[in-house]
């Protein structure tokens, strides 16, 4: 099922626990935006729906995205679906947010994102100017800035204090 204005997440299925938790703690209890606004395939809740083409639906909902967010990271370069919906991201979205993951630099990131201003997962900085800057993923609604900055806190103290467990 496609639903207009989605956010179209674009990661790899190894990094699932790290982006599930951007998802929760940034995306969904920061920002507030609706589970049902994300199109994210590794939740049951947000992906794609039993019966359906894997391959449409990727390519169907990220064209009819308001934004495709990119998590970049080691995973996602050594990744083929992931290098093809970077590529696809470039050539049918207007509203594309990098955010890259130590490993990834901005010298490595690769050819279609080596001039774009890159944002860094695991830097408060760089996700309270996702929010500076991306209000039409939140239409605009006023953000209460105490959870926001509660949320980006946590999510950093996961990332930094190496909760996750990748699959490598």
């Amino acid at each position: 099922m496609i639903q207009e204005g989605t956010i179209f997440i674009s990661h790899s299925s190894k990094d699932e626990p790290i982006v599930s938790a951007f998802i929760d703690k940034i995306l969904t209890v920061g920002l507030g935006i609706s589970r049902e606004k994300i199109f994210y395939t590794s939740a049951k809740d947000t992906g794609i729906k039993s019966g359906s083409d894997f391959k449409a639906a990727i390519k169907d909902n990220m064209k009819n995205a308001v934004a495709v967010i990119q998590i970049i990271t080691s995973n996602y370069k050594e990744s083929e679906i992931c290098l093809n919906e970077m590529g696809a991201a470039w050539v049918l979205s207007d509203n594309v947010i990098p955010f890259i993951l130590d490993g990834i630099r901005f010298d490595n990131v690769g050819f279609i994102h080596n001039t774009t201003q890159l944002l860094k997962l695991n830097s408060a900085d760089d996700l309270f100017k996702f929010q500076d800057d991306h209000d039409e993923l939140y239409e605009g609604r006023r953000i209460k800035q105490s959870n926001y900055h509660k949320q980006v806190n946590e999510f950093i103290e996961l990332i930094n204090g190496n909760g996750f467990r990748f699959k490598y």
